[in-house]
Parts: structure tokens; C-alpha cells; sequence
């Protein structure tokens, strides 16, 4: 697949979270700043609930069921329920103004 279009720059606010779907992936795109983006699936290890609509606290995503906590950066677990860490994709930001997402195939 490689690098896929999510969204643009503009579409995303700085602290803020958007569910995209890349390459028939869910994914969350969280701003922490003006540049720096992560991709995280958009689903959460303990009940496999969406975790858009969750908050954006710093670097962590808090999910909006349960209140289990990933570091958006890798992904790791830093509250439970949830038991296992969630996958963390590769973004670039276009001279164009695109944020792409890499997808593996």
C-alpha cells in the first residue's frame, strides 16, 4: 500500500483527534502541535470500542468507554483495562499540505 492520503493539514486542529479510514484501515490522527501527528488504530485493546470521541490529553488518547490510556507516540498501555498496546502508523506531512499515512500491505 505505502503512503496514503488521510486528510489535510487544515482538517485537523492542533490537540484534536479525526477518525479517517486509510486503505480500508480505521485510524485516529491526533495533532499534538503544529507538526508533530500520530496514527493509532481506532480501536481500542480491551473491548475493541472506537476511540474517536475519546480525549486527547497530551500524548495520551483516553478511551471513551472504559478510561483505558495509550501513549499516542508508540501505542503502549498506560492505564488499564486495556491489556495489550495498539499499532502506530507512520505519518509525513506534504509540501502540498496532505498528512499521509503509511499503510503496510
Amino acid at each position: 500500500m505505502g503512503w496514503q492520503r488521510a486528510c489535510r493539514l487544515e482538517e485537523l486542529p492542533v490537540a484534536m483527534t479525526r477518525p479517517v479510514t486509510v486503505a480500508d484501515e480505521p485510524l485516529l490522527l491526533c495533532r499534538l502541535d503544529e507538526q508533530e501527528i500520530y496514527a493509532i488504530e481506532d480501536c481500542c485493546s480491551h473491548d475493541d470500542a472506537p476511540l474517536a470521541g475519546g480525549t486527547l490529553d497530551g500524548r495520551q488518547i483516553v478511551c471513551p468507554r472504559h478510561g483505558a490510556r495509550f501513549d499516542v507516540t508508540s501505542g503502549a498501555v498506560l492505564k488499564m483495562p486495556a491489556p495489550v498496546a495498539i499499532a502506530v502508523f507512520p505519518v509525513r506531512l506534504t509540501d502540498d499540505g496532505w498528512i499521509e499515512v503509511e499503510v503496510a500491505p
